[in-house]
C-alpha cells in the first residue's frame, strides 16, 4: 500500500467536485480554516476526520492492496511538479501514471482509475491524465469511469505533445483514439518507461 497524506486525498477530492473549502466546511460543518489545515498538511486529520470531510464529498475511504497508485495520487503529485515549474517532474509523474495503470492486474486497474483527480492549474496535463488513464482502460477493454467523458478532461484546442514541427504528422497518425478523444495528440512511445 502507498503512504499517501490526508491533505492530498482530500484536496483531490475536494477539487474534483468542484467545491472550495468554504463549501465543503459549510457542508461539513466545521470551520473553513480547519479544511485549509488538513489540506495544506499543517494539521494531521484523524480517520474520523476525514472520512467525516470525504463523506460530504459523496466518497469514502478505502484501502486498495496495491503499491500502484491511484489516477487521484498520481494527478496530486503532477500538480505539485507544475506547481513548482517543473515540467520534467510532472512529465515522469504521467509515464509513472501509464506504467501503474498497464502493470496493474484488471481489477486493481478499474480501482486505481474510479476516483478522478483533481485538477492540475493546466489544462492540457488534465486532459493528458485522462487520456493515459484511458488508453489504458480501454486497451485492457476494462470499464471506463464516467468522470472521463466529461468536458474538463479534454481540450478543445487540441495539444500536439510532439514539439519537431516534422515529426508532428507521424505523431498525430499514431496517437491511439483513446487518447485523441481527450485532445492530445502524441505517439504511444512518449509514454514508455525508459
Amino acid at each position: 500500500m502507498i503512504g499517501l497524506s490526508a491533505s492530498g486525498i482530500l484536496r483531490s477530492t475536494r477539487t474534483s467536485n468542484g467545491l472550495s473549502q468554504r463549501a465543503l466546511a459549510k457542508a461539513a460543518r466545521v470551520r473553513q480554516p480547519g479544511v485549509a489545515a488538513v489540506e495544506s498538511g499543517s494539521e494531521d486529520a484523524t480517520v474520523s476526520r476525514l472520512e467525516h470531510l470525504l463523506n460530504e464529498l459523496g466518497s469514502q475511504l478505502t484501502v486498495l492492496p496495491s503499491r500502484r497508485r491511484p489516477v487521484w495520487a498520481a494527478g496530486e503529485a503532477i500538480r505539485r511538479a507544475l506547481d513548482a515549474n517543473d515540467e520534467r517532474s510532472a512529465w515522469r509523474e504521467v509515464i509513472q501514471l501509464n506504467d501503474d495503470l498497464r502493470e496493474a492486474d484488471r481489477a486493481t486497474c478499474v480501482a486505481l482509475a474510479i476516483a478522478p483527480p483533481g485538477h492540475t492549474g493546466d489544462s492540457r496535463f488534465d486532459a493528458l491524465i485522462a487520456a493515459v488513464t484511458d488508453s489504458a482502460l480501454v486497451d485492457a477493454r476494462l470499464p471506463r469511469p464516467e468522470w472521463l467523458d466529461e468536458d474538463a478532461w479534454s481540450l478543445n484546442d487540441p495539444w500536439d505533445v510532439e514539439e519537431i514541427p516534422s515529426l508532428r504528422k507521424a505523431a498525430r497518425k499514431a496517437t491511439p483514439p483513446a487518447i485523441r478523444r481527450h485532445g492530445i495528440f502524441l505517439d504511444r512511445a512518449v509514454l514508455a518507461s525508459i
